[in-house]
C-alpha cells in the first residue's frame, strides 16, 4: 500500500525498537558515556521539545561552535537555560571531533558520506554541501543542528535498513553519536523508517533524531 503522506511527526517509537538493542554492535565514542547519560537525564526532565523550539532563535554560531545567547533567559526558566547549555556543550564536542563546519546562516553542519559495499563503515566523508545524485534516489548525509541530527539515507541504504541490514546506518550513526547512545539511536531509527516506508520504498528518506531525548521526531521522503 502506497503512502500519500510527505512527512510523519512521530511521538515515542514502538517498544519493539528496544528489542533491537541487544543485536546492535557498539560504535566509537566521542564524549564519555557518563556525560551523555547526565545530559540526557536533565533534558528528559527539564527541556521539552516546545522549549527547544523557543530557544532556536537564541542559538548562534561563533568560531564553529553553537552558542546560546543569554537573552534566551527571557523566554525560558533558569533550569531550562542551563540544560540547553549542557546540550550545546555535547553537540559542540561532536562537531569538533567529526571536523564538521557549521554554516552561520543556516546554523547547520552538513556531512556527506559513503558507505562501503559490506555496509560496515563510512569510507569517505565530504564536509561540503551535498547534492542529490538523481531525482528521488536521494543522498547519504547528516546535518547537525544544535539539538538534533537529520540523517539522510539514499534509496539503497533505506532498503538495507528496512530489510534489517543496519551496518551502514550503524557506521553512520557511530560517526556522530557516542557508543551507548548510538545503540539506542539505531534501535529507534530502524523501526521508525520501516514503519514510514512500508512496502513501497520510492526514494531515499530523511530522519530527525533528537540526540538527547533519544526519539525520532519526524521522517520524510527525500
Amino acid at each position: 500500500m502506497k503512502k500519500n503522506k510527505k512527512v510523519v511527526n512521530l511521538g515515542i517509537v514502538s517498544i519493539a525498537a528496544l528489542l533491537l538493542v541487544a543485536n546492535v554492535p557498539a560504535f566509537k565514542t566521542e564524549v564519555s558515556a557518563a556525560t551523555t547519560e547526565n545530559v540526557t537525564s536533565k533534558v528528559l526532565e527539564i527541556l521539552s521539545e516546545s522549549t527547544q523550539h523557543r530557544l532556536d532563535k537564541y542559538v548562534t554560531v561563533e568560531n564553529n561552535q553553537y552558542v546560546l545567547n543569554e537573552a534566551a533567559k527571557s523566554v525560558v526558566s533558569e533550569k531550562e537555560y542551563e540544560a540547553a547549555k549542557q546540550v550545546i556543550v555535547q553537540t559542540n564536542a561532536s562537531i569538533t571531533k567529526s571536523g564538521s563546519v557549521i554554516n552561520k546562516e543556516t546554523k547547520e553542519a552538513t556531512n556527506e558520506f559513503t558507505v562501503s559495499e559490506n555496509g560496515r563503515k563510512v569510507i569517505s566523508l565530504n564536509r561540503a554541501k551535498a547534492k542529490k545524485k538523481k531525482y528521488h534516489y536521494g543522498v547519504n548525509k547528516v546535518t547537525y543542528h544544535w539539538n538534533y541530527i537529520r540523517i539522510y539515507m539514499d534509496k539503497k541504504l533505506t532498503k538495507a535498513v528496512v530489510s534489517g541490514v543496519i551496518g551502514g546506518l550503524g557506521a553512520l550513526v557511530g560517526e556522530y553519536v557516542t557508543g551507548g547512545a548510538a545503540t539506542v539511536a539505531i534501535a529507534v531509527i530502524t523501526p521508525a523508517v520501516a514503519s514510514y516506508v512500508g512496502d513501497s520504498i520510492k526514494s531515499g528518506v530523511w530522519v530527525d533524531y533528537n540526540l538527547f531525548i533519544r526519539r525520532v521526531n519526524r521522517v520524510g521522503w527525500q
